[in-house]
């Protein structure tokens, strides 16, 4: 790249970039939320065409040569350049396609959403011999929509594979991950390595950058330096840009409109001797015909704070889904809140805040940022009405809480990731709710963010917030937690008080 100019829209994100990647050299990419990481990889892709540079004699280029010959046409890029990305398991997820792995991963030859055309006996034996080679053979059979997330990752990567890219462009591979899956994904890389490919890998820490990357490219306020990982001053933790007022604890005070609700009522009203905040009896849960969820029996009270664990695919995602009316529990299961039936979608989501991926995922109202965190203050998603003028400034207020006071007006759609995680945190807040479901809520966040949120998140608990937080990242649990339900294959494994 000489001299490019590129951004969403009109909105600038490079200006005047140069770099230069090449075979062999194999890179993380690090930088804040916002910084551009993902708009580069689009770039380098060719998803995203660079803005006419000015003046109109130095304009800038992108041009590739894989084959030793230059070219500046996206489709050479599209032929030689594989990206998994959160952009592209969002895809998947969004359209809920009932494709199986094996489809997934063939659809890889075409560089296509899902296999078009015939396909050789030859097709399906490198497929089932590229999975086997990396320990996903039990894969191939399972539809997309009752994959995990490590599942579908791990399914996207091999996709990628398949077709041996001479650069492979990694997004945020490890983020959500448990151990067993993180273990997935980095035999998949090596297998990449192994197999000619070139690595470009983005990560907001250090552990989650794979072995034999020693160097970085670093974005910063649109530009990019390379660094050596080994560098003494810490890359990954010198982003705080956020003024430190910022980090005060958040508001005590609920939403006036959370105060009109009964179904709120009736929690805080909650005491000692009162039912529990909800209880699940003998619940199963099916998706596509599959059972996710056996026979789950447990309770929580008001006030206490769960970590919900295990394996990816054990079913945690499937439970908050659950307890937030997404998913319906089969015949002969009970869910009851303080001691009743749930109560109806509006009323249920006006007293709980719920923050996931599949949440990002699926949330495709091109809305202001402000007004996504405004469609939370009143349990909907998408908007209905006009904004008020107290919600606007209630959601401006935690915008700005979260770093994000230049994005208001921004469409949700043109955010980067991170971005996107924290709009949703802040809708997730912003009504204080009495109970939050978290899962995985520092996916895709900088340390500062992380910072941020958990400060916001202590000061919640310290108020009686009741909680439920699914993360397989001890470094974001800290001593907040009181009590931990473990699961494995769909079922309770242990439960009680953590640590």
């Amino acid at each position: 790249m000489e001299r490019v100019h590129a951004g969403f829209g009109s909105v600038p994100v490079f200006s005047d970039l140069s770099l230069s990647l090449f075979a062999g050299r194999h890179l993380a990419l690090i930088g804040p939320n916002g910084s551009g990481k993902s708009t580069l990889l689009r770039l380098i892709q060719g998803d995203l065409r660079p803005f006419p540079n000015l003046p109109a004699d130095a304009p800038g280029r992108v041009w590739y040569a894989f084959d030793g010959t230059e070219d500046a046409s996206p489709l050479n890029a599209r032929e030689h350049v594989r990206t998994v990305s959160p952009a592209l398991q969002r895809n998947y997820v969004r359209q809920g396609w009932k494709v199986s792995g094996e489809e997934i991963l063939l659809s890889g030859l075409d560089n296509a959403a899902m296999v078009y055309g015939e396909l050789s006996s030859g097709h399906y034996e490198h497929a089932a011999a590229l999975a086997a080679e990396a320990g996903a053979s039990h894969l191939l059979g399972l539809e997309a929509p009752v994959m995990s997330q490590g599942q579908l990752r791990l399914i996207l990567i091999l996709r990628a594979l398949i077709s041996r890219p001479a650069l492979l462009l990694l997004d945020e591979p490890f983020d959500g991950l448990d151990a067993p899956a993180r273990e997935g994904i980095s035999r998949c890389i090596a297998l990449a390595r192994q197999r000619g490919s070139t690595l470009l890998v983005s990560a907001h820490r250090r552990q989650d950058i794979p072995d034999g990357i020693h160097e970085a490219l670093v974005l910063r306020h649109g530009a990019v330096e390379c660094r050596a990982l080994s560098a003494p001053k810490d890359i990954f933790e010198t982003h705080n840009e956020i003024p430190a007022q910022r980090l005060a604890a958040v508001n005590e005070a609920a939403s006036a409109h959370a105060e009109d609700s009964a179904f709120v009522r009736d929690i805080l009203n909650l005491g000692p001797e009162s039912p529990p905040l909800f209880e699940l009896h003998c619940v199963d849960v099916f998706i596509e015909r599959k059972r996710v969820l056996t026979g789950i029996d447990w309770s929580v009270r008001k006030g206490e704070r769960w970590i919900v664990s295990g394996r990816n695919g054990s079913g945690k995602s499937t439970l908050l889904r659950l307890l937030y009316g997404e998913e319906f529990a089969a015949y002969g299961g009970n869910v009851h809140w303080r001691g009743k039936p749930r109560p109806g979608l509006d009323e249920l989501r006006q007293g709980v805040g719920y923050v996931s991926d599949r949440l990002q995922d699926v949330y495709d109202y091109d809305l202001s940022a402000e007004e996504v965190v405004v469609s939370g203050l009143r349990g909907h998603i998408g908007m209905y009405e006009e904004l008020g003028d107290a919600e606007r400034e209630l959601a401006r207020a935690w915008l700005a809480r979260l770093g994000l006071e230049r994005l208001t007006a921004s469409p949700f759609f043109s955010l980067s990731s991170g971005a996107m995680r924290r709009v949703l945190l802040a809708r997730a807040l912003a009504s204080s709710p009495p109970v939050l479901l978290l899962d995985e809520p520092c996916s895709g966040l900088d340390a500062s963010s992380r910072a941020l949120f958990l400060q916001s998140l202590e000061a919640l608990a310290a108020n009686g917030v009741t909680l439920v937080y699914v993360s397989h990242r001890q470094e974001d649990l800290g001593p907040l937690f009181t009590h931990e339900l473990m699961l494995e294959k769909g079922r309770v494994k242990t439960f009680g008080p953590h640590g």
